[in-house]
């Protein structure tokens, strides 16, 4: 189940024609959809692969009304800054709501597991 603000978010990667940087994050929406649902959540693409965030957006039931982008990002930078805004400005419509969160890189649990995985690879977990 989805927090309640939201009946679909979109995990957004920033996007590769290297098929095999798409592996991580297709490994992790497969995680995702299967605890969130395939209704629930898709994974989308900033630029250079598909599906894109309009592919997405325009895949989505009739029904879902608000959704989250949560962008697979270390920080935010020129693409989320203005890029995706601008893409979610030009998806938005009357009767269905995008909002973009902050990426996931700002969540302080992915920066404590950043700094055990950087210990662990230093040497000193």
């Amino acid at each position: 189940m989805l927090r309640k603000e939201y009946d679909h978010i979109i995990l957004l990667a920033h996007g590769s024609p290297d098929p095999l940087w798409k592996q991580p994050f297709e490994s992790l929406y497969s995680e995702v959809s299967q605890t969130y649902g395939v209704a629930n959540s898709s994974l989308a693409y900033m630029e250079l692969t598909s599906p894109t965030l309009e592919d997405a957006i325009a895949s989505l039931n009739s029904d879902v009304k608000k959704v989250a982008v949560l962008p697979l990002f270390l920080a935010v930078g020129r693409h989320l800054r203005h890029d995706v805004p601008e893409q979610i400005k030009a998806l938005q419509r009357s009767d269905l709501k995008i909002e973009l969160l902050p990426p996931i890189g700002e969540d302080a649990l992915v920066k404590n597991a950043m700094q055990v995985a950087i210990a662990h690879h230093l040497g000193k977990a």
